[in-house]
């Protein structure tokens, strides 16, 4: 219920006013009034209400949960911020799946800088093949762009609104990319979308393969560093893997960041970044989730895309959101909780 109200306040807050020349916020985000941006303050206010009485409910489970922080960012100014108590601004906060959608950025900046030969390259020749069980012709149809995708075919128990056990099963695993090579598959590659974090654990395994280095040293050089954020923690698995599919820490500034890189068509201060085409595959987007809440919702590279109201979003358990507008120009990012956590679910603590 979140998302579809973000996705509404992106066509409904805002006028038809054009986009002012790009303004890169490399130290410090400017800000201004909504109203200088075109924006409706009313709005906003109804939005930063909303965020402080969130109630989310599953399938058959009322789950108390709230928002720590929102931000809106439009024509390159923040618009609207909160943080509530007792989360404040300037921590980073588990960002959960956005972490997915770094994943795919770095994947897609390796694809530029010439590391990544094509999307459909199969995903185990980057891996020995002779200490993977189970390998038949659908495992070796696997591709890059089937990862990024949901699209493995790769036999997983991660709902959308249900226990993630395989993701558990992982976490609890002496070697995580292992434990996804040598799964079972379920389906053939590219046949059904099923959610699924070993994907991008495998494609971060494939990161450092092709560059030598963790994904999160890749980011530091090629995302992080170019646009000003520093204030960056990203577990890893035991082989030092960073964690493909969670594990990531930002602020929600910085979140903003990776929003506005995207909102500007993969260019940052005069260098382009990600390939354009990139982000042309995401905002149109084809894989259907099979959300009947949301049965529009379609899915690529590791984004949800709403194709038909030109919007996509970055987006992780307990209210972890990068929402892209391009049609509105402007960015907005949540941050959240769940007051009271499953007993059940284990509560990760990163280590520092």
């Amino acid at each position: 219920m979140g998302l579809l109200a973000g996705v509404s306040f992106c066509s409904e807050a805002v006028s038809a006013q054009g986009a002012a020349e790009s303004i890169w916020p490399i130290n410090e985000w400017q800000t201004s009034s909504p109203e200088k941006q075109g924006m409706d303050s009313r709005k906003l206010v109804n939005l930063v209400d909303f965020g402080a009485a969130r109630l989310l409910t599953s399938p058959g489970v009322a789950l108390s949960s709230r928002l720590d922080s929102l931000l809106v960012v439009r024509h390159g100014k923040i618009v609207a911020e909160a943080y509530y108590a007792p989360y404040t601004a300037g921590i980073p906060h588990a960002v959960n799946s956005v972490t997915k959608a770094v994943i795919s950025t770095l994947t897609a900046i390796a694809s530029k800088d010439g590391l990544l030969d094509s999307p459909i390259h199969r995903a185990l020749d980057f891996f020995d093949r002779r200490s993977i069980a189970n390998v038949d012709d659908r495992k070796e149809a696997i591709t890059i762009q089937s990862l990024l995708d949901m699209t493995s075919g790769i036999e997983w128990t991660e709902p959308l609104d249900g226990r993630p056990d395989s993701m558990f099963e992982m976490e609890r695993s002496p070697n995580w990319v292992n434990f996804v090579l040598n799964r079972p598959m379920s389906s053939a590659p590219g046949e059904t979308f099923n959610y699924n974090s070993g994907n991008p654990h495998l494609l971060s395994a494939i990161i450092t393969k092709l560059t030598g280095m963790s994904a999160l040293e890749y980011a530091k050089i090629k995302l992080f560093d170019p646009l000003g954020i520093s204030d960056v923690y990203w577990r890893h698995d035991p082989q030092g893997i960073s964690t493909g599919g969670f594990g990531l820490y930002l602020q929600a500034r910085d979140m903003a960041k990776i929003g506005y890189l995207y909102l500007r068509n993969g260019a940052w201060k005069g260098t382009q970044l990600l390939p354009s085409a990139w982000i042309d595959n995401v905002t149109h987007a084809t894989v259907d989730m099979h959300e009947s809440w949301a049965p529009e919702l379609r899915y690529s590279d590791l984004f949800w895309t709403l194709p038909e109201k030109h919007v996509y979003m970055a987006v992780g358990y307990h209210g972890q959101v990068i929402m892209i507008c391009p049609d509105s120009d402007v960015v907005a990012v949540t941050t959240g909780r769940d007051n009271y956590p499953l007993s059940n679910w284990p509560i990760i603590f990163p280590e520092r």
